[in-house]
């Protein structure tokens, strides 16, 4: 299978999840019929490909993946997304001064 028939699997595969389903067992059902990859971060990549290129509605949380298919659910992947905003600013703002103390001449 080439890279587009496997997202087209994972988007399968999520439509048809009930619930909420981790990129763990994505990886898993994916693994019975192509090797999608070394490693759960590709499932995770191709899902962000899937929202950002291709606009499916997929959603995350603590949960795992979801389908988009009502407004609470939307939110609730909206509030996510959002409540990780100021976390991942700090992480790069810490890698920003760290990196600037140790390279004084060559500040980012």
């Amino acid at each position: 299978m080439n890279k587009q028939q496997i997202k087209a699997r994972i988007l399968q595969i999520i439509n048809n999840t009930i619930g909420y389903i981790i990129a763990d067992e994505i990886f898993n059902q994916l693994l019975q019929g192509v090797d999608p990859g070394r490693t759960q971060e590709t499932i995770r990549k191709y899902i962000r490909e899937l929202v950002n290129e291709q606009n499916n509605l997929i959603g995350s949380s603590n949960h795992g993946y979801f389908k988009i298919d009502t407004p609470e659910k939307a939110q609730e992947a909206i509030r996510y997304l959002l409540i990780r905003i100021p976390d991942l600013q700090n992480r790069a703002d810490n890698l920003r001064t760290i990196w600037n103390n140790n390279n004084p001449n060559n500040q980012i």
